[in-house]
């Protein structure tokens, strides 16, 4: 019984289609109560790159789908570096202007006069979560890494899995 009781503090071992590993609580062997066992793991995704000798779990993702090779000598850093201080700002600031609490960064994008970022943020939190109310907004930033302007792109429960463009 204390074991099931340690366990269900745990985090869900499984990967999301990101290649992240969930952020949900483990329910049930590890995982939560939209992953199982047929879904890859954590650890199974670290001992793939291993074994094949790519250096992260996104790079064994994009290989394992087949839908992009990339060579990691045509990876400019700068590049990563400029999406990646975008990411840092629009977290940095999303709860703070759209005045609720930051789910995810979704998108980032380069444009011709900036950056836009598409965050998710909870509008209703809700009791299980799959019934929660989230709002996707887009986040215009300048090339100087200043926040132009923000506006709201949709609404919909968390459980709702149609696309979203």
């Amino acid at each position: 019984m204390a074991e099931a009781e340690t366990q269900s503090t745990e985090q869900c071992k499984a990967l999301t289609e990101s290649g992240n590993r969930c952020s949900r609580e483990a329910i049930d062997d590890g995982f939560c109560h939209q992953h199982d066992e047929d879904d890859p793991i954590a650890d199974e995704a670290k001992a793939e790159d291993e074994e094949s000798g790519n250096s992260t779990a996104e790079e064994s993702n994009v290989s394992q789908s087949e839908s992009i090779e990339i060579e990691t000598d045509q990876i400019d850093e700068s590049d990563i570096e400029a999406v990646l201080t975008v990411r840092q700002t629009i977290e940095a600031t999303a709860a703070k202007l759209i005045g609720r609490q930051l789910d995810g960064v979704t998108e980032i994008e380069r444009r011709d006069d900036g950056w836009r970022g598409v965050v998710e943020v909870i509008e209703r939190a809700s009791i299980p979560d799959t019934q929660d109310i989230l709002g996707r907004y887009a986040i215009e930033v300048s090339e100087d890494g200043e926040i132009e302007g923000y506006r709201r792109l949709d609404r919909y429960r968390r459980d709702d899995t149609s696309d979203r463009d």
